[in-house]
């Protein structure tokens, strides 16, 4: 049951843009937050490489004495001091200086934020390929302890002014706040950005939602032109005929069929009377008794012609048949009111209940025989079937409806 309700649901066309939709908000918030983290990684790297050669340029350019500072690695406190004061600028926390042989000659009195492994092997590379390393490191407990959150591990070569690399420097710098501003603003504009493309996306989803239930109306439409009578709304011919070839097919069951063949008496004398509209309003009343007497939905009405309908009653033993057909004459007998008068319908019905052996022709053909008996023996009737009608009406014309 559940997953009948869950079919129908996927069928419907407005519940599979709304999944396909959900899906793809997801999608592109999923997309977009990995492209803003990568360019926040992005920024805050090219903020510390930034940051870094321009300290490099003044530590080298503008301190005189840098070049014995950083071989000699034994700083005095006013030279720390000039140091700590150049780094307090660009908000770096920690350094280290590196010889040409990775060995660490100076470290400064700062606390280092971070562990880092492997910083004479970097050391080395840097200083023999000339280009800087960066990485990111975020630290544990983010937002609960007093040092940076986050930072930067920058390896650059130290370079003189004349382009000499006499080693390499370790420095770390502090991001925490510039992540958040950037976190902050990027992820303003990324809502911005998703709920945007979702509207422009949600335009053509639309139109195809509203399309294709366009598409399901007219396949509805075009579906009760070719299987309903348009009139009254019951089965039309070509329906009943599809039915009962289901059912007399070879691997059908053995049930046993009710039929009822229905015929309007002196409706050619309403039409002339009340006129044509009179007429429709007559077959669509008839139409509702006849759907308003059988027993459930397996029951099937149809309009079999002109002013002739057709009842089929699948599994139905003697006794139903006869308190069904019984009960739609006692319902046709209530005046049907048309423009302020009262006209009571009159039926002529041949009645059938098939046997074992019987064919989809010799049961229609038996219901019809059974209907021209009621229509001969004064109409207002049901008439069932019975052998001794076979030669009754051999020579007979065929019977025209009145």
């Amino acid at each position: 049951m559940q997953l009948s309700v869950l079919k129908n649901c996927l069928s419907k066309p407005s519940v599979i843009a709304v999944l396909l939709g959900a899906t793809l908000f997801i999608a592109l918030s999923g997309a977009l937050h990995t492209l803003l983290d990568w360019q926040v990684s992005s920024s805050i790297l090219r903020h510390a490489e930034t940051k870094t050669a321009v300290w490099s340029d003044q530590f080298f350019g503008k301190i005189p004495n840098a070049h014995q500072m950083f071989v000699e690695g034994a700083l005095s406190e006013e030279e720390i001091r000039q140091l700590e004061k150049s780094f307090s600028m660009v908000d770096m926390l920690h350094f280290e200086f590196f010889d040409e042989d990775g060995q660490r000659i100076f470290v400064s009195n700062t606390t280092d934020p971070v562990t880092i492994e492997d910083s004479q092997n970097k050391a080395i590379e840097v200083y023999r390929t000339g280009e800087p390393v960066f990485a990111i490191h975020h630290t544990d407990e983010r937002g609960q302890r007093s040092g940076p959150d986050t930072i930067v591990e920058a390896f650059f070569p130290a370079t003189l002014p004349n382009g000499e690399r006499i080693g390499s420097i370790e420095v770390y710098v502090d991001v925490s706040e510039l992540e958040d501003a950037l976190e902050d603003s990027f992820e303003e504009i990324s809502w911005i950005l998703i709920f945007a493309t979702s509207l422009i996306l949600a335009l053509p989803a639309a139109a195809f939602v509203i399309r294709t239930q366009q598409l399901r109306n007219r396949d509805m439409r075009l579906l009760e032109l070719t299987k309903y009578d348009q009139l009254t709304g019951i089965l039309n011919r070509n329906s009943i005929s599809e039915t009962l070839d289901q059912l007399f097919d070879a691997s059908a069951s053995t049930q046993r069929l009710g039929i009822l063949f229905v015929d309007v008496d002196f409706f050619k004398q309403v039409n002339d009377r009340f006129g044509h509209a009179c007429g429709d309003r007559l077959l669509k009343h008839i139409a509702d008794i006849l759907r308003q007497s059988v027993r459930n939905s397996d029951d099937m009405v149809g309009r079999f012609g002109g002013d002739e309908f057709i009842v089929i009653c699948r599994d139905i033993d003697e006794a139903d048949f006869q308190h069904l057909y019984g009960r739609l004459m006692d319902r046709i007998k209530v005046p049907f009111r048309y423009q302020g008068q009262n006209y009571t319908p009159s039926l002529s019905v041949g009645a059938y209940l098939s046997e074992p052996g019987d064919t989809q022709k010799a049961v229609l053909h038996r219901a019809d025989l059974a209907v021209y008996a009621a229509k001969r023996r004064g109409r207002g009737q049901v008439v069932e079937y019975s052998s001794d009608l076979e030669g009754l009406f051999k020579q007979e014309e065929p019977r025209q409806s009145a």
